[in-house]
């Protein structure tokens, strides 16, 4: 598993809140989900980022915390932008049966930090989406990715 791609996001859905949101028909839900690890992952400079700039392109796997079932996966790229810290940016769309969610936000690659990420928009079940999203990193195994939505 990629873990500057995975910590901005990435990329859901075993507990489900029916809380009240701001406008009638709102809702509120909580995504819980694994990144099981990368697929795809390319550094752009051929090897492990290690400078301001280097680049990485990635596709996660993801499962459903709850039950470890094939939730989805989670794409994107980030950008290097400190590397003595770890610290990056990241764009990714996590891709669930449900629909997309799209994430931003600076990720740090350190064993055991957690990184949070703005949910910029969804489609399909996720249509207009706004909330956060959490990444916990664990290059050892299982990374948590937890997403909490406010839905229309």
């Amino acid at each position: 598993m990629n873990p500057l791609l995975t910590a901005v996001l990435v990329a859901p859905v075993v507990a489900l809140a029916g809380a009240a949101g701001s406008a009638p028909g709102d809702h509120e839900e909580t995504l819980r989900l694994l990144d099981t690890g990368a697929t795809i992952d390319v550094f752009l400079d051929g090897g492990d980022p290690s400078h301001t700039g280097d680049r990485e392109v990635f596709r996660d796997t993801l499962v459903w915390a709850k039950d470890h079932s094939p939730a989805g996966r989670a794409e994107g790229h980030c950008t290097m932008i400190e590397a003595s810290t770890a610290t990056t940016t990241c764009t990714i769309v996590t891709t669930l049966q449900k629909g997309t969610l799209t994430t931003e936000g600076v990720g740090v690659f350190v064993p055991g930090a957690t990184s949070t990420a703005a949910v910029t928009g969804g489609t399909g079940a996720y249509d207009g989406a706004k909330g956060h999203a959490t990444f916990l990193y664990n290059p050892a195994g299982e990374s948590p990715v937890t997403f909490v939505l406010s839905l229309r």
